[in-house]
């Protein structure tokens, strides 16, 4: 039987991690840039961020801002 070890991060981790501030993280999820279901998720009022998807996201956009 497979085990989930996935750790999901709180927002302050997140904050840390990719040194933005949960202030940057809230406009993000705001924009519809973060997407709920994909890059986080609500464990009651609280928000949890997968680290697969949302290192992802942070890739991704980092090279297209490089891009431009």
């Amino acid at each position: 039987m497979p085990t989930n070890n996935t750790i999901y991060l709180t927002e302050q981790q997140v904050a840390d991690k990719y040194q933005v501030s949960t202030s940057t993280l809230f406009n993000l999820r705001k924009d519809g840039k973060l997407t709920v279901g994909t890059e986080y998720f609500y464990l009651g009022k609280q928000v949890r961020y997968k680290p697969i998807q949302l290192q992802d996201y942070f890739e991704t956009s980092a090279l297209s801002f490089i891009g431009n």
